[in-house]
């Protein structure tokens, strides 16, 4: 005996079964540094083949479309990859460069701004004889030019009232060559595992070097007199998930105070910085905080660190990871 169902019941049966599937939604989930095939074998391990995954670029997250479920999966699977026993390669260089001269002129406006080729260097005159017993004089002929650009601008002058004034200049700036100094430490180093980067065995001038500590507070005011000192770089990488992050404290080395201690080593607290890495990056470019030309000479012993220069930090870094994915 047959038994039919009525029509009604029929459909609210299949709209309880569509209503169960769970919904498919798209996330983009950061891989940090975690190789490509470590990747790929997760994603084949926590996905149906239904699942999709699309790696957005190869420095960026993998873009998932699956259940809330499986994409939850995935996202626990990755994040204990990324506990998985690694090395992090790392340098760090800092350049000197000139930079360029700027005079300031007042002037009456309208100026119209133009640049102009100056000779910097001249072949010297020559004198040429001909055979009829006279000679031939060649003036000397330039052979290298800067640029002087020339326009016009405002200068703010303060006044001793508190109101600021604004007169009209020109601005001729001359381009001079550049000269660029980088010094690169090189290390290697476990994340949160701090190593030790020498800057200057022996600073020149330890006399300057105290009153950089003082003026940073490194070290009391009654802090006596220093014979030696040297500078170097306490490089810590921290890598938390898929974020790596090199921190970077100057510290200055002391002698011992006692014979057979170990030397004393003040950090530098107020020019301390964080520098964040990311995957791909060729390198992050800044400066330390607080610092100024006068840090840079005496701390890092470049003599043309002066008031002209431009001196920039550079902090490369990776995540290598060792043996296979964990299971």
């Amino acid at each position: 005996m047959k038994t039919f169902l009525p029509a009604s019941l029929v459909l609210a049966l299949g709209s309880l079964l569509v209503s169960a599937a769970p919904p498919v939604v798209t996330e983009e989930l950061p891989i940090g540094f975690l190789p490509l095939e470590w990747v790929n074998a997760a994603l084949r391990k926590t996905l149906p083949p239904e699942g999709r995954s699309v790696l957005v670029t190869p420095t960026g997250p993998v873009r998932i479309t699956a259940s809330g479920e499986k994409i939850d999966a995935t996202r626990q699977t990755l994040e204990q990859m990324q506990k998985a026993p690694a090395v992090v390669p790392l340098e760090i260089s800092f350049a000197t460069t000139a930079r360029r001269v700027v005079q300031r002129l007042p002037v009456e406006p309208p100026v119209v701004s133009s640049g102009i080729p100056v000779p910097d260097r001249y072949d010297p005159p020559r004198i040429i004889a001909n055979g009829a017993g006279g000679f031939t004089v060649i003036p000397s002929q330039p052979r290298d030019f800067r640029t002087r650009n020339v326009g016009p601008g405002t200068v703010v002058n303060p006044s001793p009232t508190g109101y600021q004034t604004q007169n009209s200049e020109v601005r001729m700036t001359e381009t001079i060559p550049t000269t660029s100094v980088a010094r690169r430490f090189s290390a290697s180093s476990v994340p949160g595992k701090p190593v030790m980067l020498s800057v200057v065995r022996q600073v020149p001038d330890p006399a300057a070097l105290r009153a950089l500590a003082l003026k940073y507070r490194a070290v009391p005011e009654a802090e006596p007199a220093w014979a030696t000192a040297g500078t170097e770089l306490l490089v810590r990488p921290e890598l938390s998930g898929s974020s790596l992050v090199v921190n970077i404290t100057p510290q200055i080395v002391l002698p011992p105070a006692v014979a057979g201690q170990p030397p004393r080593r003040l950090p530098i607290a107020a020019c301390a910085a964080g520098v964040l890495i990311a995957r791909g990056a060729p390198g992050n470019t800044g400066l330390l905080p607080k610092t100024d030309p006068e840090f840079y000479r005496v701390f890092l012993g470049a003599a043309q660190a002066v008031e002209d220069t431009i001196t920039a930090l550079t902090v490369s870094a990776s995540v290598q990871y060792v043996g296979g994915p964990p299971p």
